[in-house]
């Protein structure tokens, strides 16, 4: 498999699909928008972190799956991968590239994910997608489902945080200082009020934040 690996690097990168010419219309007809139609595989160390968070009994539904790279680590070590990419020109070279050592428990989706209805049997997410325009979309849909965790840097861009989709945040007016975090995707900072007894890097996980608001 780790030969197969190095040719999707080298197949795909290369490619820039988003320079192509016709993008600019499948990204709009898509409602793709800024860069996140765009094509840009993560760095082992991110993949990494995905990975250890992902157990033998986790059924997991890759959003952007991009070149497959991870989807195929990830179905090495969990039951099954729904892996769905919106872009034919990443995922088509993938799989040619892949061949007949796709593994059975790999099943790959060429769809937007937000058109299609997500398997009832998911319990993780795997969604790195720093330039993500649909978080709150996505979010509501793996919750839907009954899925349980949600792995992914679109919030904070940095690093890979996991999720408890079981778990509603607060509401945002009950946050008395701190980072919080959203439902719908955004981050930010609430000043302290003067007495406050709030630790001072909690991070809140919240909902209903000004970001929600029309």
């Amino acid at each position: 498999m780790g030969i197969v690996i190095h040719r999707l690097v080298i197949d795909t990168e290369g490619k820039r699909v988003q320079f192509q010419e016709g993008f600019e219309s499948f990204a709009a007809r898509h409602g793709l928008t800024d860069w996140e139609g765009w094509f840009s595989p993560y760095d082992d160390g991110t993949y990494d972190q995905v990975l250890q968070n992902i157990g033998e009994n986790d059924v997991i539904l890759d959003i952007g799956a991009g070149d497959l790279r991870l989807a195929l680590r990830m179905a090495e070590r969990a039951k099954k991968v729904y892996a769905v990419e919106v872009n034919p020109k990443v995922i088509g070279p993938a799989l040619e590239a892949i061949g007949w050592d796709l593994p059975r428990n790999l099943i790959v989706i060429c769809a937007n994910a937000l058109d299609i209805t997500f398997p009832s049997d998911v319990t993780v997410a795997v969604l790195l997608m720093r330039h993500c325009q649909h978080f709150r979309d996505y979010v509501s849909k793996l919750r839907s489902i009954g899925c349980r965790r949600l792995i992914t840097n679109a919030r904070w861009k940095a690093w890979v945080e996991v999720i408890d989709l079981t778990r509603p945040g607060i509401p945002f007016d009950r946050v008395r200082g701190g980072w919080y975090a959203c439902c719908c995707g955004a981050v930010g900072y609430v000043p302290y009020d003067s007495d406050s007894s709030e630790e001072p890097f909690l991070i809140h996980e919240v909902e209903g934040c000004p970001h929600c608001k029309p």
